[in-house]
Order: C-alpha cells, then sequence, then structure tokens
C-alpha cells in the first residue's frame, strides 16, 4: 500500500516530472488556441452549410479543446506549490464519473467495456484535480482491457475497514473508501507499489501506448487532498485501485 507522504519531498523521477509538466503546459498552449481559432474560422466561413451531423461534430471538437484547457490547469495546479489552488469545491465524484463517462463514451464501445457504476460520495475538493484523477483511472482499466473479450470496469464506495483506518489514517476525519476494478491484463502483484512511479511501463510499450504517467498523477492527486491510493494486480484477474479519500482535505 501507499503511505501518506510529503508533497514537497521529490526524487529524480519527480523532478522529471514536473519538467515535463512545465515544458508540456507551454507547448500545449500555441496547439489549443490554434485549433479553438480554426474551429472558429471554419463555423463562421460555412456554418449556414453545415447539416446537425456536422454541427455535432465541431461541437465536439469545441468541447475536446474545452477538456484539454480545463486538464492541463490542473496538472499544472498539481505542481504548483504556491497554496493558490482551490480545494474546497463540492466534488459530486458521481458526476464527475458520469461526466466522464460520457465524454469517453467512443472508447467504452470500442473497447466493448461494461461499465457499472454504485452510489459515490460528495466530497470537498479540486474538482479539475478529482476529475484528472478519475479520467486516468478509466483510461488505464480500458487501456489494458483483455483483447477479443467482453470487460468490465466495476465503480463502488465501500466503508473503510479496520486496518486501512488504524495503520493508514492518522486523524478521525470521515473518510470514504472508492474501489475501481477491472477484468483486464493486470499486473504482476509484486509491481503494487511500482505502477506509481512516473515513467514506468510495465507493459510492452509497442502494445499499449502511453507515457507512464497516468497513475503517478493519480497518486500525486490522492496526496494533495491527503487521501490514500494503492493497487491490488493480478495477470488473470485484472487489477483494483482503491482510493480512501477525506470528505474534507482539511481540519
Amino acid at each position: 500500500m501507499q503511505g501518506k507522504e510529503k508533497i514537497g519531498a521529490m526524487n529524480k523521477g519527480e523532478e522529471k516530472f514536473y519538467e515535463f509538466i512545465e515544458g508540456a503546459a507551454h507547448d500545449l498552449q500555441a496547439p489549443l488556441r490554434k485549433i479553438s481559432t480554426l474551429v472558429d474560422r471554419a463555423f463562421k466561413k460555412d456554418g449556414n452549410k453545415f447539416d446537425e451531423a456536422t454541427m455535432e461534430y465541431v461541437r465536439r471538437i469545441e468541447s475536446c479543446v474545452d477538456e484539454m484547457k480545463l486538464l492541463l490547469n490542473g496538472l499544472l495546479e498539481l505542481v504548483r506549490e504556491d497554496g493558490t489552488a482551490d480545494f474546497d469545491e463540492m466534488c459530486d465524484l458521481n458526476e464527475i464519473a458520469r461526466q466522464l463517462l460520457e465524454y469517453m463514451d467512443e472508447e467504452v464501445k470500442d473497447k466493448r467495456v461494461t461499465v457499472q457504476m454504485e452510489a459515490l460520495p460528495v466530497v470537498r475538493g479540486n474538482m479539475t484535480l478529482y476529475k484528472q484523477m478519475f479520467k486516468n483511472l478509466l483510461e488505464n482499466a480500458f487501456k489494458f482491457s483483455k483483447r477479443n473479450n467482453d470487460s468490465f470496469v466495476n465503480i463502488r464506495a465501500a466503508p473503510v475497514n479496520d486496518e486501512e483506518r488504524n495503520k493508514y489514517l492518522l486523524d478521525n476525519k470521515k473518510y470514504y473508501r472508492i474501489e475501481i476494478s477491472d477484468n483486464g491484463i493486470g499486473f504482476d502483484p509484486s509491481n503494487d507499489e511500482k505502477v506509481f512511479e512516473p515513467f514506468v511501463r510495465l507493459h510492452p510499450r509497442s502494445e499499449y501506448v502511453g507515457n507512464g504517467l497516468g497513475l503517478f498523477i493519480c497518486k500525486k492527486i490522492v496526496a494533495r487532498h491527503k487521501g490514500i491510493i494503492y493497487a491490488e494486480g493480478n495477470e488473470t484477474s485484472g487489477a483494483r485501485f482503491i482510493l480512501i479519500l477525506p470528505e474534507t482535505p482539511w481540519p
């Protein structure tokens, strides 16, 4: 399991991660602005010729650009240490998950994934960061689904067990336990901590695209909210990620 950690303490891999985020933040601004400009020009020039299907594509492009901007800002909030990020927003995790699943609908259909979700709690925190966290966890589950096999992802809330509370929770605040499990390719249980290290890839790069940062970002987001995340993997039955989140990150 992953214990609590001091946010400011960084190893070389984490320093590399922060450098990567700062560089990506700068590099991604220009193409996002260009996409917005080109879509706007196309709409102004030929918008009256667009049929309803084309208009829907335009709306979805605009929505994706807005989503990218929000996620980019969220990553910048993640690496910011000046205390300006807002962690006192009311975050309905049901709504966050629902919006993400709607946004990722094509990927869900392409991967033939059945998603089951039970009622999730409402907590205080940073809405953008929580959205980024759930997005990374869902993308991870979809990416590593088994080929030629109907896949499932289960999202459920459960009580924090006594072992977790006694060993990892150092205060008397109210916590919620959330599990995201799948029946994908999983991973060796000996790597249950390694999966959260930056730029680590447990599966062949040629088969599964990615930069090895998704779960590390999740770990950092949970830490910023004073929570816990850990993973349980099995190479025959998939993976499970357990989040233990406080009702509010502050006393």
